[in-house]
């Protein structure tokens, strides 16, 4: 029997991997899902990165991916700014372009789509000591090396009326010492200095779903979710429409989906992605 299931979307820190090691039952499940036929796309409120580091990292892992098959919150903002320039809403070109904020991941993204950009050192260098030079929106994603000055070009930016986008805004960022500042802690900075609301597209925020169906080519009914963390990967596939599973692999732990209300909790709560074999196999 043919599994139902024809897609996964899947989370990747806590889920596919903790630091540079895979998680438990992580690489067995999803090698069994690709030969069942389901599609996996991987998606990652990490913007920092490009998809193509991100897939030689799984691929070190032993995970069967390419840069196609990921998508990162940055990705999402960068379709966000070209939707907008699209309808008409939002000018980009070389005299207004858009100011990238965070990693590497940010820039990548904007190219993919044509939109010209700048660096945060680069506009400070157009505005000189006394203005501040136009751009048409800031894209602020998570960046290792991010810095004040990193944020003020961003403040200034938006209070001269730049639209601005936020891949994410998880607060805390996990790493092998334990939760770092995330970028939505960055972003309540600049939203504290400059009073204003980002457009926010990361997980749980439905723009991410939208985008990643879409890359799928598939209705949400016939996908699964995977992710470790329920206020992000499990609530906003609630909201998309997406069924989902919760792994123990991470963050949240099942005593905490008894918590929530019905309707956000997920379809699924398993110790490892292998645990799921049964969604995909062929004798259901």
């Amino acid at each position: 029997m043919t599994a139902l299931l024809h897609g996964i979307l899947c989370d990747l820190d806590g889920v596919v991997y903790r630091g540079d090691a895979p998680c438990d039952g992580a690489v067995e499940g999803l090698a069994s899902a690709r030969e069942a036929g389901v599609r996996i796309l991987y998606m990652t409120n990490n913007a920092s990165r490009t998809p193509q580091a991100v897939a030689d990292q799984l691929q070190g892992l032993g995970v069967a991916a390419g840069p196609d098959d990921v998508l990162t919150a940055s990705q999402v903002a960068a379709a966000e700014v070209a939707a907008l320039r699209s309808q008409g809403r939002l000018t980009v070109d070389q005299d207004r372009p858009v100011l990238a904020v965070g990693g590497a991941g940010v820039g990548a993204a904007l190219d993919e789509h044509g939109l010209a950009w700048i660096t945060t050192t680069r506009q400070r260098e157009r505005s000189g000591a006394t203005g501040v030079a136009d751009v048409a929106a800031v894209v602020q994603g998570y960046g290792p090396r991010l810095d004040v000055q990193d944020l003020t070009e961003a403040a200034y930016a938006i209070r001269q009326g730049a639209a601005w986008i936020a891949t994410n805004d998880d607060a805390t960022l996990p790493t092998t010492r334990g939760l770092a500042v995330g970028n939505g802690s960055l972003v309540a900075a600049v939203r504290s200095a400059t009073g204003v609301q980002p457009t926010v597209v990361g997980k749980p925020h439905g723009t991410a779903y939208e985008v990643a169906l879409d890359r799928l080519g598939l209705r949400s009914q016939d996908c699964l979710m995977i992710g470790d963390r329920l206020d992000t990967d499990i609530a906003g596939a609630a909201r998309a429409g997406v069924p989902s599973a919760l792994v123990l692999t991470g963050v949240s732990t099942a005593d905490e989906v008894s918590s929530l209300e019905p309707s956000l909790r997920p379809d699924h709560v398993v110790d490892t992605i292998g645990d799921l074999a049964h969604l995909w196999g062929r004798d259901r």
